[in-house]
């Protein structure tokens, strides 16, 4: 059993190198948003029957109540998206046992379409924000996770009683808490564990797949192992990921092992124990990086979603990487590792990002609290918040996560010494932010800026003294958010950074000097017209003309960052000309580019520069321009082979574009935004063998032009088209050939009542509008559709594709 480590023991082995891993696709039919949940259909149905019951008009809370690891979350997510449509407008939020009530009601605002106040940290005027936007709604809103009463009871003043039916569910481990939220107008629905069956379907559907059954020789001892989790379906998936290795999945011995070891440790004590003994069983099974890379996730705040691409660059550069896998990189390897976290069901899938990949992760509860006394035990990570504070001693700080509030905590960290921490994780006002001159080898430093009692404008607002930066020459990750405003120069920065962070708002110069970045996230851009603006120059003042040349030399400087792999760029003001020129030709330099997203407004220009970046980076894996229109697809784009997820714009779409596109063999998610009038006349076609590997697809158009051929897009999962209500009628049918697309498993269909919902911009230079190109007067004389026909003809469209299981048509 080389490379194998064995349970409760010593590494039996170390190999000459390691494989990398995947994520288990046999997780994909456990993921909560899969329609082959175990043992969710009848708590499902009970659940919203329960919803369903006493007065239909009265505002009604339903709390789901049990102990860690039995589902709540999970059934609760699973009643919202069942019985969504029948609402206004939904939201799900999580509270945990360190509430920040500005940001719950924040997301709460945001999920149910309400806008953020000027003041999004004044809990009153969030609260009457809430209740104003909800007020004529009928609302489904799940508070998920609630650990107090005065939680709640915070929560519950946003909740309007309108008579409109409106739906609460809470889940709380308290009964307490749940009998509390029920008070008035509710009931407490006391969830279950898994019956045998359930319980013995989802063990063996982790381990085997689908196709496999449960070998004899393990039956009895699979029976046995059964029997001591009394259904409780984190226990169940944590114990069934272990023996769901390749070594382990037909290995009687190991079986054994892991039934003797839960006989054991849970004797005399089954229920309070179990839980905490699956946890220590499947952390022993674990390598020493992994166990590295698992403690380390113990930094981040409760029931928050960590990001993986950002959880890997911070895995790598702590240097948590020693194993030997090969021919493979510290970020293949970093992946892999958490990949391998997933599909030993230490962490959770959080979100999917366009191409069907783990976006995020969020940490169990449960698992959280474990990590935290393994960590503690282990002085490798100080938290500092409302709950722990696990500071041992005058040991000295290896990595620091400080959550907190007010100055409470500073007497503490006045007595830790901080010289040797590696890592300074830190959410709080600015003015607790501790003083970055005490830390001499930080690799990580990640600051949360809490503004809630500081002024936003630029003159009103205490700043952090970033200059200790500079003597920190073993820092690689910084990341920096905040609504402050900051000014970050370059040379202010070892010159060793590979990743910077930045909201929009924190202006970086001088950014030539950083040569080793591998990530600049976000950095914002000024364009003008160099020819306009001179002609301008005796109206401007000396400052004004010192800025723009500062503006064309940061572009410039980025053309200096040739390691750079991941760039986000913001525009931070309009025009056109020489400087768009000149960042195209920037962006040419950057050949090891994979990443390239651009946020802001539209331009206004003619979209027409794109062809200056013939030479593009060849390894670029995304690319998401949509601010930044094309005139049309330009040939470059054939160059990538390696794209994956492509957002853009065109000012309109050929049959030789489409084409160009439908080529692209790598490409897994596609967002096109097209903004003529009219399509082709016979409509944009995708041809028999176009898009191969495309399993996304949004496709934005005045007109409801596309067409499938047999064979097209054959691995195509989601679908999603928007269009114009009276967009012209160039055929009887739209989505002809819909019936082709043999693995869609959703379509959603957006009709706009503006025409106006592609953006256009007045275009002198032109005269005419960009994005409704060459209108002609006889275009108000073709037939148009109206909203009712244009939603019979699609509604008949996807009839024609039966087993479609989620259809969205909607007035938008």
């Amino acid at each position: 059993m080389e490379g194998r480590y064995e349970i409760l023991g010593e590494p039996t082995g170390r190999p000459t190198t390691r494989a990398l891993v995947a994520v288990d696709p046999r997780l994909w039919a456990l993921y909560p948003d899969a329609s082959g949940l175990v043992g969710i259909d009848g708590p499902k149905e009970k659940l919203a029957e329960q919803l369903e019951k006493g007065n239909t008009q009265q505002l009604k809370v339903v709390s789901v109540v049990g102990f860690g690891g039995m589902g709540k979350t999970t059934l609760a997510n699973q009643v919202r998206h069942k019985i969504k449509s029948q609402f206004d407008c939904t939201a799900f939020v999580s509270v945990s046992q360190i509430p920040n009530m500005a940001t719950i009601l924040s997301r709460t605002l945001l999920q149910v379409g309400g806008t953020l106040p000027s003041d999004s940290n004044d809990d009153r005027r969030l609260i009457d924000c809430l209740r104003d936007h909800l007020k004529n709604k009928r609302y489904l809103i799940v508070i998920d996770d609630l650990w107090t009463t005065e939680a709640w009871n915070t929560i519950r003043c946003s909740l309007v009683e309108n008579d409109c039916g409106s739906r609460v569910i809470t889940t709380t481990r308290i009964e307490a808490v749940a009998q509390a939220c029920c008070s008035s107008h509710g009931s407490v629905y006391k969830i279950k564990p898994l019956n045998d069956i359930d319980s013995r379907t989802l063990f063996h559907r982790r381990i085997f797949h689908p196709e496999d059954a449960c070998p004899e020789e393990l039956k009895s001892v699979s029976d046995e192992i059964l029997m001591k989790y009394v259904g409780v379906p984190l226990a169940i998936l944590s114990v069934a990921s272990i023996l769901a290795s390749p070594e382990g999945v037909k290995s009687k011995e190991t079986w054994e092992k892991v039934k003797n070891y839960l006989g054991f440790q849970l004797e005399g004590n089954p229920a309070l124990g179990l839980m905490k003994h699956v946890l220590n069983l499947s952390y022993s099974e674990l390598s020493p990086d992994l166990k590295t890379c698992m403690l380390y996730l113990g930094l981040f705040p409760e029931d928050g979603e960590i990001s993986k691409d950002d959880l890997v660059k911070r895995w790598v550069v702590e240097g948590f990487l020693t194993e030997d896998y090969g021919p493979y990189g510290p970020e293949e390897i970093a992946e892999s590792h958490f990949n391998e976290l997933i599909n030993r069901n230490m962490i959770q899938i959080g979100k999917l990002d366009d191409c069907g990949h783990v976006l995020s992760c969020r940490v169990h509860d449960l698992m959280l609290d474990f990590i935290i006394v393994k960590s503690t035990d282990e002085n490798f990570i100080t938290i500092i918040n409302d709950v722990h504070n696990t500071k041992k001693g005058h040991l000295e700080a290896r990595r620091l996560s400080l959550q907190v509030k007010n100055s409470e905590y500073c007497q503490v960290l006045a007595d830790m010494d901080l010289a040797k921490a590696r890592s300074c994780n830190f959410w709080g006002p600015c003015e607790l932010v501790p003083p970055l001159s005490r830390f001499q080898l930080l690799r990580v430093l990640s600051l949360h800026i809490d503004h809630r009692h500081h002024y936003c404008s630029r003159g009103n607002q205490q700043q952090c003294d970033l200059s200790p930066l500079r003597g920190l020459f073993q820092l690689r990750y910084l990341s920096l958010m905040s609504r402050h405003y900051f000014m970050l120069d370059a040379g202010d920065l070892p010159s060793t950074l590979w990743h910077l962070i930045v909201p929009p708002n924190v202006t970086v110069s001088e950014i030539r000097r950083m040569k080793a970045l591998r990530t600049l996230d976000m950095y914002e851009i000024f364009l003008h017209d160099r020819q306009r603006y001179e002609q301008h120059i005796h109206g401007t003042t000396i400052t004004d003309v010192c800025r723009e040349i500062k503006h064309e030399a940061n572009i410039k400087g980025l053309g200096k960052l040739t390691d750079l792999r991941e760039l986000t760029l913001c525009r931070g003001s309009y025009g056109v000309g020489d400087t768009l020129d000149l960042l195209l030709s920037t962006l040419c330099m950057l050949h090891s580019l994979q990443c390239l997203t651009i946020h802001g407004h539209g331009m206004h220009e003619d979209a027409l520069t794109w062809y200056l970046w013939s030479s593009p980076p060849r390894h670029l894996r995304r690319l998401h321009v949509l601010p930044w229109p094309f005139s049309t697809v330009p040939d470059w784009i054939s160059q990538l082979d390696k794209l994956t997820s492509l957002e853009a714009e065109l000012d309109s779409l050929s049959t030789d574009g489409a084409e160009i596109l439908g080529k692209l063999t790598s490409l897994v998610h596609l967002r096109l935004h097209v903004r003529e009038e009219r399509a082709p006349n016979e409509g944009v076609f995708i041809r028999r063998a176009m898009f191969p590997n495309l399993k996304s697809f949004c496709f934005r158009h005045q007109v409801p032009c596309l067409v499938f051929e047999a064979g097209a897009i054959p691995l195509l999962q989601r679908l999603t088209v928007d269009c114009y209500m009276k967009a012209v009628r160039q055929s009887d049918g739209v989505l002809d050939g819909i019936e082709h697309l043999g693995r869609l498993k959703s379509c959603k269909v957006d009709i706009y009542r503006q025409h106006r919902f592609i953006r256009f911009y007045a275009d002198s230079s032109r005269k005419t509008i960009t994005g409704v190109l060459h209108r002609q007067p006889h275009l108000s004389e073709v037939p148009r559709w109206d909203f009712r026909s244009l939603k019979g003809a699609f509604r008949e469209a996807i009839n024609n594709r039966p087993g479609c299981p989620d259809v969205s048509i909607q007035d938008a």
